[in-house]
């Protein structure tokens, strides 16, 4: 099995990242001009980083985005976010859920003259998207069950093929740029499937919902990977060489179109990306009320993490550690709630408050008051939306 150690080489991300770089060099792609060799050094530097021990998204299940267990019996979609579930079985986080807010941050962060910061975000994105094309990642075989040695051996291949294709290993850039122009050859990259990705889901007729076009992108990759089940648990090595052979081309063609659609997308004015310093309101995403009275404006700190403060000092926090925190500075209460995705930002009541409680995932949370804000929150599942207007006809919770 140490043949078979994926750490005895560089990081496959890494490689993953590098050569969706080189690849849109190769094909003279107009958003190869958009990233420098700084960028890059940056965005491979942090690809590997949320499989670390102690970054703020590496857990255990948090990487998988179930298409099938590992029996191939097929898994539903969860209801609201219109995706499968993580490898613990809930909704977030997973892969979709924080490859949706690396990529919007990144945008966020870079538009806010954040540059390096959004570089190590992106890259995330990239690291998750990347985890979705791996099979099993979208089989449900994670590394705390008893199908982890399949696993580890599936990964363990992988770095192998990718960084020694003949038994000699390769440098980064010639292992990476070999890939890229293996995927150049055999396989088209996918750039108008990345369009409209900043649209999240949407309500529609009865308590269904319409998936996002990242949801959309990722439920496909999952499904193609779990057609792969097969050559992570059976012994065929020839079948798992070219499974992973082609899983490593899907991976690398889908992070060139991502790079694409980001290059893309900065140019987009008026997409509804975080704008530092504009006015924001929260709304409650599922009913015709506005929650909060004042408006918030945006801050983008160097290590990427997003205030939303009001003028008068309360401010909403989005922290690295996916928590939100809401704070009255005057009376020193605080409130935390979860980050979610749907459509900007999702606020899932959480911690250890009194009085008012939530229900969410079969567990109850209370809710403490904040003072100065209006009214109480008291839902099963609490979502916002940041507006930039304030609508005319509004009922107020904050």
């Amino acid at each position: 099995m140490a043949k078979l150690d994926k750490h005895l080489y560089p990081s496959v991300h890494c490689g993953i990242v590098r050569a969706a770089l080189i690849l849109l060099e190769q094909t003279a792609h107009p958003a190869a001009k958009r990233f420098s060799a700084g960028d890059a050094e940056a965005m491979v530097s942090e690809a590997a980083a949320p499989d670390q021990i102690g970054d703020r998204q590496q857990g255990r299940g948090l990487h998988y985005y179930c298409a099938v267990k590992p029996d191939g019996t097929p898994l539903p979609y969860h209801p609201v976010f219109g995706g499968y579930c993580n490898g613990k079985g809930a909704a977030s986080p997973s892969p979709l859920t924080m490859l949706d807010a690396e990529y919007r941050s990144a945008l966020a962060l870079h538009r806010a003259g954040k540059y390096f910061p959004a570089m190590k975000s992106l890259s995330r994105a990239l690291h998750f998207l990347a985890d979705i094309c791996c099979p099993p990642h979208s089989c449900g075989l994670t590394y705390f069950s008893r199908y982890g040695g399949a696993h580890r051996r599936y990964e363990g291949r992988a770095a192998e093929i990718f960084w020694m294709p003949d038994g000699t290993q390769r440098s980064e850039y010639t292992a990476a740029a070999e890939w890229a122009q293996k995927a150049a050859e055999t396989s088209s990259v996918p750039y108008e499937s990345y369009a409209g990705l900043l649209h999240g889901s949407v309500p529609v007729a009865g308590n269904s919902w319409q998936p996002s076009r990242f949801t959309e992108i990722c439920n496909e990759l999952a499904l193609s990977g779990a057609n792969e089940l097969s050559a992570v648990l059976d012994d065929d090595e020839v079948a798992r060489d070219r499974s992973i052979e082609r899983r490593l081309i899907v991976s690398i063609v889908n992070c060139a179109a991502l790079l694409a659609a980001f290059d893309r997308d900065l140019d987009d004015r008026t997409l509804p990306v975080w704008e530092e310093r504009h006015p924001y309101w929260l709304k409650c995403f599922g009913t015709a009320f506005v929650v909060s009275k004042e408006p918030f404006y945006l801050q983008f700190e160097e290590d990427g993490a997003v205030t939303l403060s009001t003028l008068e000092g309360a401010y909403l926090a989005v922290g690295k550690l996916g928590r939100v925190t809401v704070t009255d500075q005057t009376a020193g209460m605080v409130t935390r709630f979860r980050f979610g995705r749907e459509p900007l930002l999702t606020l899932y009541p959480d911690g250890d408050q009194d009085h008012l409680v939530a229900q969410l995932r079969g567990q109850l949370h209370s809710i403490r008051r904040i003072s100065g804000l209006q009214g109480s929150l008291f839902m099963s599942q609490v979502s916002f939306v940041l507006l930039n207007q304030k609508p005319e006809k509004a009922r107020f919770i904050f």
